[in-house]
């Protein structure tokens, strides 16, 4: 098996081959074909050529939809995880090209996940984090609007309202993309609108961001994934540090699912049985909300992978 490295950036890519043989080219749409050309060219063949390339927020999904259209396998690498690997050592070195031979040596020990995301997943995602955006914009721009209120109303003087149609407008675009979500997956997302506390935002946003539910094969990785797994510090026997969430993970995901954990304490009563237990037990309310979210994730994790509606 041969293993590819990838280093992405906003115009170019390096491609480590073999050994230290690294190659630039130019993140379009002709440097890519370029790319599968030479792989041609070579003789790196899809069944025996894994390609890893580090996720870069936008810039490297061009290069894996389309290698994965044409049905080559991409690994795609954590950030902080490439970080760490390249820059491991006393003293640390880092171009493009060594990041590209490094990225190719963490492809060939199985790092990263395969890159399984449909265009659809990809527009819903755009969609989910446009919203999120909005919805954060609009907030504050009520807070702007109530704290001139309030200033205005101190000194006496009356105050032009420059801000409650932009918050109307605001309010009206964030309904449009609501719906334009509701039509992307619309199967999985009824499916998990089944279990209580998942709404519209929250089952759009998950299937926008885990994708396909089968490269996680169990909850505990879905909810590591997610970024709600507890953080563990100890050092030998006196050292101990405390459990918070790692929050190394997806945090549009842990704000929707800390939201819906507030619904289904409301509408399940098993959530509501087992927040009263660890109230009674002394715990903190938000220790307790983050526990319901876990286990929110794996009623989801259920629900989803078995392809069957939640029942009470």
């Amino acid at each position: 098996m041969y293993a590819i490295g990838i280093d992405m950036s906003k115009d170019t890519f390096h491609a480590c081959f073999e050994g230290e043989i690294v190659q630039k080219f130019n993140n379009t749409d002709r440097g890519i074909e370029q790319f599968m050309s030479h792989l041609e060219e070579h003789g790196f063949t899809q069944e025996k050529t894994l390609i890893g390339v580090e996720a870069t927020g936008v810039y490297h999904l061009l290069f894996t939809v389309t290698l994965s259209d044409n049905d080559w396998d991409v690994k795609v690498i954590n950030p902080l995880e490439s970080h760490k690997f390249i820059t491991a050592g006393i003293r640390i070195v880092k171009t493009d090209r060594l990041d590209a031979i490094k990225i190719a040596e963490m492809a060939a020990l199985g790092r990263g996940y395969l890159f399984c995301e449909t265009k659809e997943s990809i527009a819903l995602k755009a969609l989910v984090v446009e919203r999120c955006a909005l919805v954060e914009m609009r907030k504050q721009t009520k807070q702007r609007l109530q704290a001139h209120d309030l200033k205005m109303n101190a000194i006496g003087i009356p105050m032009t309202d420059y801000l409650s149609p932009t918050i109307t407008t605001l309010t009206t675009t964030i309904k449009s993309i609501g719906r334009e979500m509701k039509g992307y997956e619309k199967d999985t997302q009824e499916l998990l609108k089944s279990i209580p506390g998942i709404g519209d935002v929250a089952a759009a946003s998950l299937v926008a961001f885990v994708g396909n539910i089968y490269r996680f094969d169990s909850p505990q990785k879905l909810v590591a994934y997610i970024g709600l797994d507890p953080r563990v510090y100890e050092s030998g026997t006196s050292v101990k540090g405390k459990g918070y969430i790692s929050k190394r993970g997806n945090k549009y995901l842990r704000h929707v699912l800390f939201n819906a954990a507030f619904t289904a304490l409301r509408c399940n009563p098993l959530f509501k049985s087992y927040y009263d237990k660890k109230i009674s037990e002394g715990k903190h309310h938000t220790s307790i909300i983050c526990a319901l979210e876990r286990k929110l994730v794996h009623v989801v994790y259920a629900v989803w992978s078995r392809q069957t509606p939640f029942k009470k």
